[in-house]
């Protein structure tokens, strides 16, 4: 079990590199835009499209690392204020919830995804980019999720953030 705990974790880890770079890869993007739009007068075609799909990327799947090191935004004015067996309660719930919103998102994302793949839906840019590719980042980052919340449940407890992997 250890092992597969640990996978998960890996996985998890991974996306988080994943994002990492597609931030990077956006902002090499918006400056290549920049300098070549001010400096040269030739706008590309693609920078802007490419860059939205990389945030949006990087988004979802850096967020089931952000739910394993409690880095997420937390409004705890309730946790501060009751006992630890409480907490720990409220962080079953929490998690809980989380799950079964995950569960939800990613199926209908995998739905939506496969619709869009078997309509051969592409984007209206000129680069016509089929967009099951960019939609796969929320099916991707929504079974991260999922196991990110499972190994939450796993773990139990309240944790106070900013744990590594």
């Amino acid at each position: 079990m250890k092992v597969v705990y640990r996978t998960f974790d890996s996985l998890i880890r991974w996306g988080a590199y994943v994002a990492g770079i597609l931030i990077l890869l956006t902002t090499a993007m918006t400056f290549y835009e920049v300098v070549s739009r001010a400096f040269f007068h030739k706008p590309t075609s693609w920078a802007t499209e490419l860059s939205i799909y990389a945030i949006i990327g990087s988004c979802f799947l850096g967020s089931a690392y952000a739910v394993r090191t409690y880095a997420h935004i937390t409004v705890d004015l309730l946790i501060n204020n009751v006992n630890d067996r409480f907490k720990t309660v409220l962080a079953y719930i929490s998690n809980s919830l989380g799950l079964l919103f995950s569960v939800i998102f990613t199926i209908y994302c995998f739905r939506h995804v496969l619709k869009t793949f078997e309509l051969e839906v592409k984007s209206a840019s000129l680069l016509r980019i089929p967009m099951y590719l960019p939609e796969s980042f929320l099916v991707l980052g929504g079974v991260l999720l999922c196991i990110a919340f499972i190994l939450q449940l796993i773990d139990g407890g309240v944790h106070k953030g900013g744990e590594q992997l």
